[in-house]
């Protein structure tokens, strides 16, 4: 019977039976865009999974904060039964890293910075050298493959000498030892080469302070299997409050411990770790599940109908004796190779298209990680779940019908009550998807446009290096030199990238308490240069620079509840004391998603600044590029051989939200899929009723019916099912909307006409589908229907 029925298709397919088309299009269509969306989803749900002994690796956090000194993890070291190591890891803060080799300055990767013990944590397959002593040495690096093969054409590297270039850490000559695998795409920890704490140690001062206020590090403890964490978390606690100083404990509050493999979906953007946002990856699993159950619900509309035409033969095998058991194993004869040829086809279009959608999402999906065994039972367990669910719908909705009315009418009922229902739940999905895709559209357009309370139009920024501190005033004014630069001004970190946490100590009116904020260093004329007001006290002095002045932002105030800034008083763990000289006017420094947070501003000179903003008046593209040459002329004289790289502050802000982009692409991609393949199954249906009521429409024709009667009379249910799906589906997608809202501080209105448009979308949509097919019915010759009556 599987073998008839293969043949049976495929010779459907050569002669272009079109209703078979359509149902191997549609399924083809709506398995693709599972396959593609499983494998995102299976992928973000094992970040961190691929590593050996994953689950017994945490990372020992506090309540208030993540970072640790080197001087507070000393004090854990050697210390608990439960951990076999511990070590600490920190991200490269440069934006720009370079390796010099053989007289080619070759652009860095990812590059983070660990202790000795990170192999033992982090477990990795070696491919050339010696992972134990590999970050003992101040002068080594380890390369991944692919940064290895970046720099040098091979792997076997082991002993090459390199010079690693970076803004925050100078010119440091390095030695290759050792080179690692690959991380697969669940890695967590991404990085391309890892350089040790020893070698930043050596060449920054401050970095290497064994005071318990200098927190640079997350760490990571690899501990025993079935270790019991809450003895560990107490045992931590004890030991912190044994041996830090009062002010200490509670900068950082209790201890405990964060399993690794939880850390994807709660992790900050400052973290070595990568991170994302769990809500929008059950997200997309939702709309993975709309998708399928579109395809479902398509397959079984268009086979019932195939079916109904072969009511006389189904009430034959029924009067034949054929039990329930019978008509599964038919059925599933009959339907199977249909989505198998439809899955072959899903996997072909995948595969095809796999550079196309890696480019579009911004996503590093390989063939291999398709043809996976992960990939591929997902594949098969939707096949065999749409077999199983089709197969027990169209069995048991022929079953109940009457045997002797199947054989007289030739027919099951012109009331299709079930299909309708059907038919009103794909459009019921297909409404909300669309919905949502215009709301998701909408808020993307307004972070996007979103004013952030200060100029960033035209700003250039350039990463500075420390070879240039004794210059950078003179580059300054060098820079000012060129006639489409206005202005310039000078920062330790861009706007848009808050990785500088700092805590105090806040004196307010007698009153002393730890308080911890987001810090900038800045030059004296920063505010004036982004236009961000100062609504009380006064700006930085130009004469002189105070190393404890302050100005914080509205919000700081406010939560600190600091009446009068005369009376605070802001002192350092070493003791150094400060006055708060001045309030800025709240403005966004990081994303929309967050609400505005505390923040405080330093003035530093020049020589203590990291990056040198530039404002542009140029006018258009080919200006800027022209006044771009003419920057890289005077970078080039202060710079040495150090490469000429630069940055737009909007580029910059608007990379706050590549997630919520790449997001935005996958679900409209996804509506679009959505929609086309609600409109096979709408095309099909509208085919099966105009087949259907052929004889009927022959009559009212013959007895003087107009076509646009006609017309109305095949297209009104439709309509019907159109303004009953949107009714149902309108407030779920409200409700949706509103909780994907509240991920971000700053949000767009849930518009009522968003809601409106969807409907008419789909109303003109629905009606275009079925418009032609119902057009073909009424202009039909009605002698072509009755000449056999």
């Amino acid at each position: 019977m599987f073998k008839y029925s293969v043949k049976l298709i495929l010779r459907q397919i050569a002669k272009g039976d079109r209703q078979l088309l359509l149902n191997l299009l549609g399924l083809s269509v709506a398995f693709a865009a599972v396959l593609f969306l499983s494998t995102f989803f299976i992928t973000e749900l094992n970040k961190g999974k691929s590593l050996e002994d994953y689950e017994n690796i945490y990372r020992i956090t506090a309540k208030e904060g993540d970072y640790w000194s080197s001087r507070s993890l000393k004090e854990f070291e050697n210390k608990f039964p439960e951990v076999r190591s511990i070590t600490k890891l920190h991200n490269n803060w440069s934006d720009k890293s370079y390796y010099e080799v053989d007289k080619r300055s070759v652009k860095a990767g990812k590059i983070i910075i660990a202790d000795e013990h990170f192999f033992e944590v982090f477990q990795y397959r070696v491919l050339v050298g010696d992972l134990k002593q590999a970050l003992m040495l101040k002068e080594n690096i380890v390369l991944t493959k692919k940064e290895a093969l970046k720099i040098f054409g091979n792997i076997d590297v082991v002993g090459r000498k390199l010079q690693f270039m970076t803004t925050s850490f100078g010119k440091m000559d390095l030695t290759v030892a050792a080179v690692i695998e690959d991380q697969s795409l669940e890695a967590m920890l991404n990085f391309d080469a890892i350089v040790p704490v020893l070698v930043i140690e050596s060449n920054v001062a401050w970095y290497k302070s064994d005071h318990w206020g200098q927190s640079n590090f997350e760490a990571f403890a690899l501990l025993h299997p079935n270790s019991s964490t809450a003895h560990l978390e107490e045992e931590l606690n004890a030991t912190f409050k044994a041996s830090a100083p009062d002010w200490a404990i509670k900068d950082k509050g209790d201890i405990y411990l964060k399993a690794y493999s939880n850390l994807y979906f709660s992790g900050s953007a400052n973290s070595v770790l990568s991170h994302s946002n769990l809500k929008r990856v059950k997200t997309l699993g939702a709309v993975m599940v709309v998708i399928f159950l579109l395809a479902l619900i398509n397959f079984i509309n268009l086979n019932t109908a195939q079916k109904i035409k072969q009511a006389r033969n189904i009430g034959i095998h029924k009067a034949m004796g054929a039990s329930i058991w019978n008509s599964f194993n038919r059925i599933i004869a009959e339907i199977f190779p249909v989505l198998l040829i439809a899955f072959l086809i899903a996997m072909a279009m995948v595969l095809t298209a796999l550079p196309l959608l890696n480019e579009l999402f911004s996503s590093k999906f390989s063939i291999s990680n398709f043809l996976s065994e992960k990939s591929v039972l997902t594949g098969l367990s939707m096949v065999l779940l749409t077999l199983v669910i089709s197969t027990l719908f169209i069995a048991v909705y022929f079953h109940r019908y009457n045997l002797l009315l199947v054989l007289k009418n030739n027919s099951i009922s012109k009331k299709e009550n079930l299909r309708n229902v059907l038919l009103v739940v794909q459009f019921s999905l297909s409404i909300g998807l669309i919905i949502s895709a215009l709301f998701i559209y909408k808020q993307n357009n307004f972070l996007q446009h979103h004013s952030v309370g200060f100029k960033n139009d035209n700003i250039v920024y350039l990463p500075l290096t420390d070879e240039m501190s004794l210059q950078k005033e003179a580059l300054k004014q060098a820079l000012l030199d060129i006639a489409e630069v206005s202005a310039t001004t000078m920062a330790s970190h861009p706007l848009g990238k808050a990785d500088m946490g700092w805590g105090m100590s806040l004196n307010n009116n007698g009153e002393e308490k730890r308080i911890a904020y987001e810090a900038m260093l800045v030059d004296k004329d920063f505010f004036d240069f982004f236009g961000i007001r100062i609504i009380e006290g006064e700006n930085f002095r130009p004469s002189s620079i105070r190393e404890k002045e302050h100005i914080f932002n509205e919000t700081a105030i406010k939560t600190y509840g600091i009446e009068n800034i005369k009376n605070a008083r802001i002192s350092s763990y070493d003791g150094a004391t400060g006055e708060i000289i001045g309030v800025v006017k709240d403005f966004n420094f990081e994303s929309l998603h967050h609400a505005i947070s505390p923040i405080g501003f330093i003035c530093r000179k020049p020589e203590n600044l990291d990056i040198i903003y530039l404002n542009l008046q140029a006018n258009n593209g080919k200006q800027i590029q022209k006044t771009l040459a003419e920057i890289e002329t005077v970078w080039k004289k202060f710079a040495n051989d150090w490469p000429f790289e630069y940055y737009f502050l909007d580029q910059t802000l608007d990379s706050l939200y590549k997630e919520d982009l790449m997001f935005s692409k996958i679900f409209l991609l996804a509506t679009i899929l959505s929609v086309f393949i609600g409109c096979l199954g709408l095309l099909s249906t509208a085919i099966f009723v105009a087949e259907l009521r052929i004889k009927e429409v022959g009559i009212r024709k013959v007895n003087g019916a107009k076509i646009s009667e006609v017309l109305i009379m095949l297209n009104k249910d439709f309509v019907k099912w159109v303004v009953i799906a949107f009714a149902i589906a309108t407030p779920v997608a409200w409700y949706a909307m509103h909780r994907w809202l509240e991920n971000f501080a700053y949000k767009t209105s849930l518009s009522w006409w968003i809601f409106a448009l969807a409907g008419l979308l789909a109303l003109g949509i629905a009606l275009l589908t079925v418009s032609w097919q119902s057009w073909r019915a009424a202009t039909r010759n009605p002698v072509e229907a009755l000449r056999y009556e």
